[in-house]
């Protein structure tokens, strides 16, 4: 296992977890395609938004997200971190990863609001009001995501080749844009057979696109259940399942346990945490 990978890995898990930063990092798709597939495995948990808000915006209009991401990589300068609102009101700090003295792509620091503009597009009022936070730690960002950058930096020197890679494409486009795609999508966006999309993931990742999206939206769900108080039926729907009986089938197969149970444990595990802490 590559160690620069790992300590990436370690040093994100560590910002989301214990710093309560919402950080994810997203490369053009010609750089991204250059770095080996097993990198790619590595990291791709962390190249998109996983807020509860920002799910049930891809829910609502994945392509909001991808001109977002067009945006900022058109107004990124090498070494110069700026404020970012989205389209659907969400405010993020953006930190430039560059290569070759070009921009590649960015590190977010996200999950943040600002007063509502008229060209906001708030998809759930409820989820805006109180799944982001209204101050934003520059501070903290300006010491701890610099370090991350230069990080990611060096995984490009080192990682990247000339290879093109269609599978990790695909890969990329599933992390961010599960929650309502289908297999047509997929062959319209990479203009690929609809046949060939689905015998490359198959043979690649040996299950189905549809299997694939469904462990990833399962994933999703359990940042619903942690940090909202949102009804099952309306996680499942917020994350993309039209059938709440399948989604908490697909739970309870996955994690062992009822989405219910799984929420009551985690709440009762941080009344226990807190209560130590104190």
């Amino acid at each position: 296992m590559e160690k620069l990978v790992n300590d990436i890995i370690s040093f994100l898990k560590y910002l989301n977890d214990e710093c309560k930063l919402y950080v994810s990092f997203h490369l053009n798709q010609e750089v991204h395609n250059c770095l080996p597939h097993h990198i790619n495995t590595m990291i791709l948990s962390y190249n998109c938004h996983r807020n509860a808000y920002c799910i049930k915006v891809k829910v609502k209009n994945k392509a909001l997200c991808l001109m977002n991401q067009e945006k900022i990589l058109q107004k990124s300068k090498p070494r110069e971190a700026f404020c970012n609102t989205c389209h659907c009101g969400v405010c993020e700090y953006i930190y430039p990863i560059g290569k070759e003295e070009r921009v590649v792509g960015f590190v977010a620091v996200s999950g943040y609001r600002r007063a509502m503009e008229k060209e906001h597009q708030i998809v759930d009022s409820y989820l805006w009001e109180n799944n982001l936070s209204a101050e934003m730690p520059i501070k903290l960002c300006d010491a701890v995501i610099p370090p991350l950058v230069v990080m990611l930096e060096q995984m490009l020197i080192k990682y990247s080749t000339e290879t093109e890679n269609e599978y990790n494409s695909i890969l990329r486009f599933l992390s961010e844009y599960h929650t309502k795609i289908t297999l047509s999508d997929l062959a319209s966006h990479f203009k690929r057979s609809k046949s060939h999309i689905s015998h490359l993931f198959k043979t690649k990742s040996g299950i189905s696109i549809r299997a694939y999206c469904n462990d990833l939206k399962l994933h999703d769900a359990l940042h619903f259940l942690i940090t909202t108080d949102l009804p099952i039926t309306e996680i499942a729907f917020n994350v993309g399942f039209d059938d709440t009986s399948y989604f908490i089938c697909l739970f309870k197969k996955k994690f062992g346990m009822s989405p219910l149970k799984y929420r009551k444990l985690k709440q009762n595990n941080f009344i226990l945490h807190n209560n130590i802490r104190n």
